[in-house]
């Protein structure tokens, strides 16, 4: 071979990597093979694709206990659009005039995920369960921090593929937050209880929360109850029921755990706002969520016994206040 053939040789050489470099980038991946095809990450195939490029996605919240008003993007709620690229979080962009314009690549895998948050000062929760009921392309619902401001967010993760191409301007999809209006219950105060004797009898503590106004939520995280001995033959703890998860059995508080002169059993709904079972006061509903108790007395000649119910809750910005009542108890 010649010195002009190796000159040409080496030309067509760096030509080939030149453009193996560019589609290389183009379609996210070195691979040529990945070319002509782009898996997502739930292994589909064939259509990850069509979900490349600009697309449009306009948002309107709603108030979940009442979907006649709508909420104001901006004010009572904030939305971003991020992107999970090799496990990290990239902001695509945030919203103006209620769309936000978004570009993605094949990296994407044909998904945006979408953050809502509450800003300071607003009285409502992220209803997650019912945007993701309410949004047919939400495949799934996260919880995390993807602006690393140290406070997660709800994140929604949705489906951009197949979405109709129009005449002109950019595909577009419409996303439907819901949310709940916060409100702090209150706990009622039920009577002392005495003339128990010292015979084993079961006796009933009705205690529970009412809403000052309608279409409130509050989100529960953990109910205590207490009494004041470390005696375990004096009260046995049978049942308790929690509103929207119905009647548990001690069994679910576990064993008590025993303080210089208190014994606490505790059941734990959820560590966070992901994790908070959420008791809801809607129109034209009984506004008594029952925290009913069922207790096994056997009691000495003498006893006074104060039993105490705690109800932790979160607040929108996931911070926990307390409800608390005592009653006493006396053979």
């Amino acid at each position: 071979m010649n010195k002009n053939s190796n000159t040409v040789l080496k030309a067509v050489i760096a030509s080939v990597l030149v453009v193996w470099l560019m589609l290389s980038l183009v379609f996210g991946s070195f691979n040529p093979i990945d070319w002509s095809l782009v898996k997502d990450r739930n292994g589909e195939e064939g259509n990850a694709q069509d979900a490349v490029g600009v697309f449009e996605i306009s948002v309107v919240g709603y108030d979940s206990l009442d979907i006649t008003s709508s909420l104001t993007l901006g004010t009572n709620f904030n939305c971003y659009v991020f992107a999970n690229r090799a496990g990290g979080w990239i902001m695509l962009g945030g919203f103006s005039g209620g769309t936000a314009t978004i570009e993605l690549t094949p990296q994407d895998y044909g998904y945006a995920y979408i953050v809502v948050e509450i800003p300071s000062g607003q009285s409502y929760y992220v209803d997650f369960a019912t945007t993701k009921l309410q949004n047919p392309r939400v495949v799934s619902v996260l919880y995390d921090d993807p602006d690393g401001d140290g406070y997660k967010e709800f994140i929604f993760k949705v489906d951009m593929k197949n979405i109709p191409k129009p005449a002109s301007g950019n595909p577009k999809i419409y996303f439907y937050p819901y949310f709940l209006a916060y409100q702090k219950p209150s706990l009622n105060s039920p009577a002392d209880i005495s003339g128990i004797g010292t015979a084993a009898v079961t006796k009933y503590i009705e205690w529970y929360v009412s809403f000052s106004s309608e279409k409130k939520a509050w989100a529960l995280a953990k109910v205590e109850i207490s009494i004041n001995t470390t005696d375990t033959t004096k009260i046995t703890l049978n049942r308790v029921n929690i509103p929207g998860v119905g009647y548990l059995t001690g069994d679910a508080f576990g064993t008590p755990v025993k303080g210089t002169n208190s014994l606490t059993w505790t059941y734990n709904t959820g560590s966070n706002l992901y994790e908070a079972n959420y008791i809801k006061y809607g129109s034209n509903q009984l506004n008594k969520f029952e925290f009913t108790t069922q207790i096994e007395c056997q009691l000495d000649a003498g006893d006074v016994i104060a039993i105490t119910i705690t109800l932790y809750g979160f607040t929108t910005t996931g911070t926990l206040e307390t409800l608390t009542d005592t009653v006493v108890l006396a053979a």
